[in-house]
């Protein structure tokens, strides 16, 4: 398990960089910050599966991935898009605010956006899980061996 808490965060912050600069379009910013508390769990699970970086990927795994990749993402995004936001104030309105409240409210975002992207996580590793099983299991129900003993008479 913890050989996944660095790919983890670096892929959560990754896409968290991506979201940032996404969240600076003010029409589709909704979508964006939505799509994030989905999509950041289920990028770092398939990335890490087509880089063969995780073997056999258990439920608990993905859970785990999707965690420490939402929490980054979050936090990546604001790191790119508050700083921007009040360089371009006069279009954000983001000028009275404390900079302890947007502390607080970004580390409280970013739990929220661990727990959704837990579960998006989880449910990817589980398919991922009943793939990679499915064709195991297939054989073993498909194949049958038939063995004639022949001539017993001797």
């Amino acid at each position: 398990m913890e050989r996944f808490i660095i790919p983890s965060a670096f892929l959560g912050a990754l896409s968290g960089v991506i979201f940032g600069i996404l969240l600076l379009m003010p029409f589709i910013a909704p979508f964006i910050f939505f799509l994030m508390f989905i999509l950041s769990g289920i990028f770092a699970v398939i990335i890490l599966k087509k880089i063969n970086a995780v073997g056999v990927l258990s439920v608990y795994d993905g859970c785990f991935i999707g965690t420490i990749a939402g929490f980054a993402s979050l936090v990546g995004a604001s790191v790119i898009y508050l700083p921007l936001a009040f360089l371009l104030g006069g279009y954000f309105s983001l000028k009275n605010y404390d900079i302890l409240a947007i502390l607080m409210l970004v580390f409280s975002t970013a739990l929220l956006s661990a727990l959704f992207n837990a579960f998006s996580a989880l449910v990817t590793a589980y398919i991922f899980e009943k793939i990679e099983t499915r064709g195991k299991t297939g054989f073993k129900d498909h194949f049958e061996l038939n063995i004639d003993k022949g001539d017993e008479d001797i």
